[in-house]
């Protein structure tokens, strides 16, 4: 039986290298994905043979023995080729389930859609492991921690990462949860040969990945490096079950900080003739504005406290305080009336009064 011609699926040349094929896979399934097509019936066909062409030259082993002539048609069995259908058909389901979901608003819609890049990532990480790529890129890594599973030494338990925002921590939110593990391989069981031969599926490693998705409660109150327990989640030993732990990371804002303690810090512009004369501001708060009123004579760095508008406390109603830094800014441009103002203060004697700090 002929081979196929992978490379000219993908549309690259034979020479070209693991991350080109990558690159050239990623932009035709964009372009190909029967959900992007809702009216193409061929899409997923087309979709499907972008997938198998990866599937096979996507992998530096499977792509050694398909240019020796040892992987034709025949190869893409139910059992080799059905843990990439089954990530197609896990990323229907998913939309399908979002779409049933009740939705808060369209924002929320947007949060709990399944993205279509993360399918890509779970199609190119499907491809087993080889010497030459045995773990997922660093920079994947960074990028996607959560879908970064570990076993926590020789335990049972599983810890991953989950990013949430400050006012997800503020009034707790639901987030789906990636969980990626290692299992055997079903076509070897486990031993990584065939009736002595290299298994083709799992390439003598014995094992795969595997993906399950979870949608786990997040409370309010939760800080930075907070652990959150999923029971019944982490690895199984016989009967023994261990359990998933989830460390939170909180994203950065682009107004607040927050510490330890549930305390949120931030920064405000003040005029110099507010600073002189006193004023009331509208400040940010994780809960919406507020005024703040700064005394006549406000130093540029001084520190005002809202009391009860930092984060909540983890199993308590207290909240901690936003501590406000007053930063005063000076005009760059000035109209000729308060240039003229501005000189009439100087020589009225505030450089002397100046002064007397500098000398």
């Amino acid at each position: 039986m002929s081979l196929k011609d992978y490379y000219a699926t993908l549309g690259v040349s034979r020479s070209a290298s693991q991350a080109e094929i990558k690159k050239a896979f990623r932009k035709l399934a964009r372009q190909c994905h029967p959900d992007v097509n809702p009216d193409d019936p061929e899409a997923e066909s087309r979709f499907n043979q972008l997938a198998e062409a990866y599937e096979v030259i996507g992998d530096p082993e499977r792509r050694k023995l398909y240019d020796q002539g040892h992987i034709d048609q025949t190869w893409f069995s139910t059992d080799n080729f059905s843990h990439i259908r089954d990530i197609f058909q896990q990323s229907q389901q998913r939309q399908r389930q979002d779409a049933e979901r009740p939705a808060e608003s369209a924002a929320s819609n947007a949060k709990n859609r399944f993205r279509f890049g993360e399918f890509l990532n779970n199609i190119v990480d499907s491809v087993p492991w080889s010497k030459e790529s045995e773990e997922p890129s660093a920079a994947r890594k960074k990028s996607r921690p959560e879908a970064q599973t570990k076993a926590a030494g020789a335990s049972l338990d599983l810890e991953q990462t989950v990013r949430i925002s400050l006012e997800e921590a503020m009034q707790g939110t639901r987030k789906p949860v990636d969980l990626v593990q290692e299992k055997p391989c079903s076509l070897c069981n486990g031993t990584g040969e065939v009736r002595q031969q290299v298994c083709r599926k799992c390439f003598g490693k014995g094992k795969l990945r595997s993906e399950k998705r979870l949608e786990v409660k997040i409370p309010a109150g939760v800080r930075q490096g907070s652990k959150i327990r999923v029971a019944n989640e982490g690895l199984r030993r016989g009967t023994e079950q261990g359990h998933l732990y989830l460390q939170v990371e909180l994203l950065p804002h682009p107004f607040f900080e927050s510490d330890a303690q549930g305390n949120l810090h931030c920064e405000v512009p003040v005029t110099i003739t507010e600073a002189v004369l006193g004023a009331e501001l509208e400040v940010p708060t994780l809960s919406g504005r507020v005024k703040m009123k700064i005394p006549p004579g406000t130093q540029g760095g001084q520190v005002f406290r809202l009391r009860q508008k930092g984060l909540k406390a983890p199993k308590s109603d207290t909240y901690g305080d936003q501590m406000v830094s007053v930063q005063l800014v000076v005009p760059q441009k000035l109209s000729p009336q308060e240039r003229e103002s501005y000189q009439a203060l100087f020589q009225s004697g505030e450089a002397l009064r100046r002064a007397r700090y500098t000398d």
